[in-house]
């Protein structure tokens, strides 16, 4: 192999690598409702409340810096 084409491939693992850490801190769907207890500060996760429209589904978080929990509804 040239040497042009090993950095490459190098390069390309490194970049892939790096996605690696976004993957495993993905929000994920549970079960059960979530309450504040439930929830670490900067969690999010996504639980069907029904109560959004049609596609969509509800999104709770907690705020790093405050006890409280936030409900939106996010595309599916």
């Amino acid at each position: 192999m040239t040497r042009s084409t090993i950095s490459f491939l190098s390069g390309a693992f490194l970049l892939a690598g790096l996605g690696a850490p976004g993957a495993s801190a993905a929000t994920q769907t549970v079960t059960s409702l979530p309450t504040v207890s439930t929830l670490s500060p900067g969690q999010s996760v996504y639980f069907d409340d029904k109560r959004c429209p049609a596609g969509m589904i509800a999104k709770f978080s907690k705020p790093q810096k405050r006890n409280q929990m936030k409900r939106a509804c996010v595309r599916r």
